[in-house]
Order: structure tokens, then C-alpha cells, then sequence
């Protein structure tokens, strides 16, 4: 198994709630929502153009191909040559680029949404901890008193 890093710490500092910090996890939440969004949108450019350059490599691969069937006075219909372009190394290497290009950008894609939970999740525990302590007469008493209002 790997050593965690320092961005796994923050994935799980990201993605936890803290019972008692509640509030430290609200201000937090903002900037956690912006940083993985950001991861996603930087995994996601990079998937795009991992497959811009397998059109490129495939497009190319395809002109030498041809040419070098061509050259062997072989006939050289469009089923040889894709079968040739399909088992070039260069082709093999670009297709493994986007494998791991997709891996990456579908991990981003998990961390934003595990994100938006606790987003959603810190809300709906805000309004619940908001309703008990409307039912609280000492919460609400203890409340009223440090913003300078009377019940």
C-alpha cells in the first residue's frame, strides 16, 4: 500500500464533518468546493486533450500506414490500414494516456460530488442544530443574550 500524501490528508480533511466544529466547517467549505472543482476541471482538460492527440496520432498513423502498404506494392484498402494503425505502438501508447486520463478526471469527478454531500449534508445539520435550538428555552435564552435581544 502507498504512503498517503499530503493532498490524500486534505481529501480526507475535505470530505469529513467535524460534530463539533460546525461552523469552522461551513467557512471551510467554500474554498474546498473551489479547490476540487478545480482538480476536476484540470483532469477533465487533460482527458480532452488526450483525445484530440489520439485523433492526431490516429491521423497520422494512417498517412504512414498507407504509405509504407503502398510502398510494399500491397493493396492497401482502409480495413488494412486501421488494422495496422490499431497495433502501432505509438497508437497503444496514446490510448493508455486516455485510459488514464479518464481514471483521473472520473476520481475528480467523485471527490466534487462526495464535496457537494457534505455541502448539503453541513446544511441540513445547520437547520437541524437552528430547529433544537429553537425548542431549547435555555439555547434560545443563552442566544438572544449574546445578540443583545430580549424573548
Amino acid at each position: 500500500m502507498t504512503e498517503p500524501t499530503d493532498t490524500d490528508e486534505f481529501l480526507k480533511e475535505s470530505i469529513k464533518i467535524e460534530p463539533l466544529a460546525i461552523q469552522e466547517e461551513f467557512v471551510r467549505m467554500p474554498a474546498d468546493l473551489a479547490y476540487w472543482n478545480g482538480r476536476y476541471a484540470t483532469a477533465l482538460k487533460a482527458h480532452l486533450l488526450a483525445k484530440l492527440r489520439l485523433d492526431e496520432t490516429k491521423s497520422k498513423l494512417f498517412m504512414l500506414h498507407r504509405e509504407r502498404l503502398l510502398a510494399a506494392g500491397a493493396r492497401a484498402t482502409e480495413a488494412q490500414i486501421e488494422a495496422a494503425v490499431e497495433t502501432d505502438p505509438e497508437y497503444h501508447q496514446v490510448r493508455l494516456a486516455i485510459i488514464d486520463a479518464e481514471v483521473e478526471r472520473s476520481r475528480a469527478r467523485g471527490i466534487v460530488e462526495a464535496v457537494t454531500t457534505k455541502r448539503d449534508m453541513l446544511v441540513s445539520l445547520g437547520s437541524h442544530i437552528r430547529t433544537e435550538m429553537e425548542g431549547d428555552i435555555a439555547i434560545r435564552s443563552q442566544h438572544s443574550n449574546a445578540h443583545g435581544r430580549r424573548d
